[in-house]
Order: C-alpha cells, then structure tokens, then sequence
C-alpha cells in the first residue's frame, strides 16, 4: 500500500459520512420534520441568524460605550439674529466665604484656595466688599472665591 493510498481510504471514508448525513436529511424530511425541527440548518438560515446576533451584539456594545463615556450633546448654537458683539455676561462664582472673627485673607486664601499667596487674587474678587485696605476685613463679610 503506497502513500497515495491512505489519502484515498481518508477520502471515502469522508465520502461513506456525508453519505450517511444525506439520508439522515431525508429521512427526517419523510417523516415530517420541519426546519425549525432539523438540527440542520441551510447556510441561508445560519448566515441570517450569525448577522442579526452580530448586529445586536454590535449595537449593545454601543449602547455601553455611549453610557461609559457620558457624552453629552454640544451646547445648542447661538440663536440666528442674536447680537454677537454682545459679550455674555461674566458667570458669578456659586462659592462664597463669610469672614469670622480673627481671620486674614492669607489665611481664607490657604485655607479655602490651598495657596495663601493668593490673597490678592481675593482681595480683587472682593475690593468692593472689603474697601480700599486688604487688612480691614470684618468679621460677617460676604467674600466671593474664585
């Protein structure tokens, strides 16, 4: 038996297999099995079914990074006509310090800035609460933070 042999047992015993599952389709179609039934299903059916799973797949995986990322819409545009020269309005800080007794703006600018070299950034922000002197603040003074 030479090497061209073997490979040609290998091929009819292959040929003797599919031989076998053409039979096992025919006889499950003579008694009455319908596809749904069948554990063989066309290549129509598989692709369809493989790209709709892929599909949805695809989409929740979307869906996740959407979440995960938390993007927001961009602002909506300026609205046609408005005035651009106009400049908009400076925002208000939401934080504000009221000044008790013994306190300094060094010390509110370490304690409520981390830096207390940013006393005079404070002073600006409030020189018209505080007055033309940085050292004389009140005790009851209402200080806008940066």
């Amino acid at each position: 038996m030479g090497i061209f042999d073997v490979f040609k047992g290998g091929k009819d015993k292959g040929e003797k297999a599919a031989d076998a599952v053409k039979e096992q389709v025919q006889e499950q179609s003579s008694a009455g099995a319908t596809a749904a039934e069948s554990p063989v299903r066309s290549s129509a059916e598989a692709s369809s079914k493989f790209t709709e799973e892929a599909a949805s797949a695809t989409q929740a995986a979307a869906d996740r990074l959407m979440a995960d990322a938390k993007i927001t819409p961009p602002a909506p545009a300026a609205a046609p006509g408005a005035d651009a020269a106009e400049p908009a309005a400076p925002k208000e800080s939401a934080r504000t310090y009221t000044v008790k007794s013994g306190d300094s703006l060094s010390a509110i600018a370490d304690r409520e800035l981390g830096d207390m070299g940013r006393w005079q950034e404070l002073y600006e922000l409030n020189k018209q609460t505080i007055g033309a002197n940085p050292d004389m603040i009140q005790p009851g003074m209402e200080l806008k933070l940066p």
